[in-house]
């Protein structure tokens, strides 16, 4: 149900506004009247089995997570009739989608990657967990830059743990055009690779100021744009992890957060001729990346 400015929840959480709205739930920001410290509110409102497991199961695999990175879950509870709360710290600042909107245009890359790494070593944190959780929907729209520069990573709420035995488990299944790798959109099993894929699609769209084409229709051949080719200010360096990491072929890819890390950082071998990404506009993705690697070598 939808809720209203001044609603409280368990004797404790007062509404103060709408933040978000889907189909099946909303974000608010509320106050929690204990803690006097604004919090958000997260409802579920789905009442499909599934959809409820899946939201408890969000519930716990935050509520075990200490990272600057990332958002605390404080509470989580069911009201009968009404719908599950998830309430956690309130994240307050800018999301990157919004700050690439009002720029206007790309950002410098020095800001950019000083974001991607921050949200990087979130993921190494939660890919190093046992089991390794995947957030599974990286992009712009869920990294918030709070007020000192802070990037944290939102809403998990396709997030999944990985089992080395079977893959992922069952749960919800959701793409974001441009951000979600080719084995999300059911070609095969997810892990701690697919989020390396959102996060050089995320890093690749501050950087050109353009989402990058859906990775399915990267396949097989599938056309790319470099990022130097829509961005000079891009360096070679980065552009070849990006699109390292953006590689549709999972055993291509950059494997780990660390790795992508370590990409955006290594020496601009080859600068003076160009990173095989750099001599083109663009060029099979596939491609691109098993060039790069072979430079790096």
């Amino acid at each position: 149900m939808t809720l209203n400015t001044g609603d409280i929840l368990q004797g404790r959480y007062r509404i103060v506004r709408l933040v978000g709205q889907g189909g099946f739930g909303a974000v608010y920001r509320a106050w929690d009247t204990n803690l006097k410290v604004p919090v958000a509110v997260k409802e579920n409102n789905d009442t499909a089995a599934d959809a409820q497991r899946q939201f408890e199961r969000e519930a716990h695999l935050l509520a075990n997570l200490s990272h600057p990175n990332l958002p605390r879950v404080t509470d989580h509870f069911v009201l009968p009739t009404q719908g599950q709360y998830l309430v956690m710290d309130y994240v307050e600042g800018k999301s990157l989608a919004a700050l690439l909107g009002e720029r206007g245009g790309p950002l410098p890359e020095a800001e950019a990657l000083k974001w991607a790494r921050q949200i990087a070593a979130a993921l190494e944190y939660l890919h190093g967990r046992t089991p390794p959780i995947i957030h599974r929907d990286i992009k712009p729209q869920n990294i918030i830059v709070t007020a000192d520069g802070r990037a944290v990573l939102v809403d998990f709420g396709i997030s999944k743990v990985f089992d080395a035995a079977r893959g992922t488990t069952t749960g919800a299944r959701a793409v974001t055009p441009g951000y979600s790798p080719p084995e999300q959109y059911g070609m095969g099993k997810t892990d701690a690779r697919s989020d390396i894929y959102a996060l050089g699609a995320t890093l690749y769209t501050l950087l050109t100021d353009q989402e990058p084409p859906e990775s399915v229709n990267l396949i097989g051949g599938g056309l790319l744009p470099a990022p130097r080719a829509l961005n000079r200010a891009v360096s070679p360096a980065v552009e070849a992890a990006i699109l390292a990491a953006m590689n549709p072929d999972m055993s291509a890819r950059l494997s780990s957060a660390g790795d992508f890390v370590a990409a955006l950082d290594a020496p601009p071998l080859f600068q003076s001729a160009g990173t095989a990404a750099a001599r083109t506009t663009h060029q099979p993705a596939a491609e691109i990346g098993r060039a790069t690697c072979r430079e790096r070598v």
